[in-house]
């Protein structure tokens, strides 16, 4: 097992950048990859400072990476921060032509905590073709029904509420295309978390049209106790996704 900082210049955000790099000790045909993403406030380095991330981590052959967004909330934001681009463009074709890693459906994951449970829920519903299966954790998956909580925030993210409404970045206009499906999607989400009811708004919606959304609530609220507990079940259950694509 390792880590690495990789620090390199994003032509999408027009500044240099870095990301966190797991490598597990054992190589494999088709190794999967993960990209782990970080809630607001935190960066590269959360899920490594915060979780026993790398002990969970070591019963697997995921790659990990774990980028830097800022508070972009995984958008192209109109402030100019190309972070969707970034994300979902640059970071993958600069994986594969560095380090040699194939990225296809069969072997590519995402998951996070909170505003990173949304942006890997946004990138699966918006890209099935490229993402396996998606996992999040406490995410705020309805940032419509929460708009009131940090509307000066989310206007500088994604501009005017009617904006954001009608945009791809709007998770439920996007879990109605057909395309998504069949697409494997984990949520779990805290009973004492204030994101429970948002969380339960998205499910009752998605639910109608995703036939793989496994859903749960547990004891917990949200902080990095709940969610370094349920990380190893997070990561099982991809583990357990990667499996069935590569039958």
């Amino acid at each position: 097992m390792a880590i690495s900082t990789f620090s390199f210049f994003s032509k999408s955000l027009g500044k240099t950048t870095d990301f966190k790099l797991y490598l597990p000790a054992n190589r494999i045909k088709n190794q999967p990859v993960l990209f782990l993403l970080h809630g607001l406030g935190d960066n590269q380095n959360a899920w490594l400072t915060n979780s026993s991330l790398a002990r969970y981590a070591s019963k697997y052959s995921f790659v990990i990476v774990m980028p830097d967004v800022g508070r972009s909330y995984y958008a192209n934001t109109v402030y100019g921060d190309h972070y969707w681009d970034y994300l979902t463009k640059e970071l993958p074709e600069y994986l594969t032509t560095w380090f040699s890693v194939a990225l296809t459906k069969q072997n590519t994951f995402a998951a996070g905590l909170s505003m990173g449970g949304y942006g890997a829920f946004k990138w699966a519903l918006n890209y099935p073709d490229r993402i396996g299966a998606a996992a999040s954790l406490s995410g705020r998956l309805d940032i419509n029904s929460t708009w009131h909580d940090r509307a000066a925030e989310f206007e500088q993210v994604f501009g005017t509420r009617e904006t954001f409404e009608k945009s791809h970045n709007n998770l439920l206009n996007v879990v109605a295309d057909r395309r998504v499906a069949q697409l494997p999607l984990f949520q779990i989400i805290g009973s004492q978390d204030q994101l429970l009811e948002s969380n339960r708004t998205f499910h009752t919606f998605a639910r109608q049209y995703l036939d793989k959304l496994d859903y749960r609530e547990q004891t917990g609220r949200h902080d990095w106790d709940f969610w370094d507990t349920y990380l190893p079940v997070c990561l099982q259950w991809l583990d357990e996704q990667f499996h069935q694509l590569n039958r």
